[in-house]
């Protein structure tokens, strides 16, 4: 058995069927897998304003979105724009709902990061990125999951 920096028992497991190996997050409180899935999002525009964003093949997330195939925690995101004198946020959405999951904001800069999300997702759920903020430039969102045990 491992043990992190402040002496708590850690848990450290490689499950076989996916070759992933979890261990014991403490910022989270709960068993991730080692392993980053990352998702981006996007519009090739400098006026985007109140809309899904994109993912491969330039389809705008509304319309299908990326389905999770385990079960995940949202760990971190990040967000930019080409341009650091506009405000809005990028709000993290699921299965097709307005329902705001989760969101980050860029006020007057290029970009922003939290690396310290722990929002959980469900095996098949349809995960949405909106970009809330008008005539933003080039948004782009990145969203970074760990499987969960």
């Amino acid at each position: 058995m491992l043990r992190d920096t402040i002496s708590q028992p850690s848990f450290v497991y490689i499950d076989s069927t996916s070759g992933d190996i979890y261990f014991t997050d403490p910022i989270r409180n709960k068993n991730l897998g080692a392993a980053i899935i990352q998702q981006n999002a996007g519009r090739n525009s400098n006026n985007v304003t109140t809309q899904f964003l994109r993912g491969e093949a330039d389809t705008p997330w509304n319309l299908n979105g990326f389905v999770l195939p385990w079960n995940t925690t949202l760990i971190s995101m990040s967000m930019s724009s080409n341009a650091n004198n506009q405000t809005w946020a990028a709000e993290v959405r699921k299965n097709g709902t307005a329902t705001v999951i989760d969101s980050l904001t860029i006020i007057n800069q290029y970009s922003n990061f939290d690396n310290s999300k722990n929002t959980d997702f469900n095996a098949g759920d349809r995960i949405q990125v909106y970009c809330n903020g008008y005539f933003v430039k080039y948004p782009h969102v990145t969203l970074f999951f760990r499987r969960r045990f």
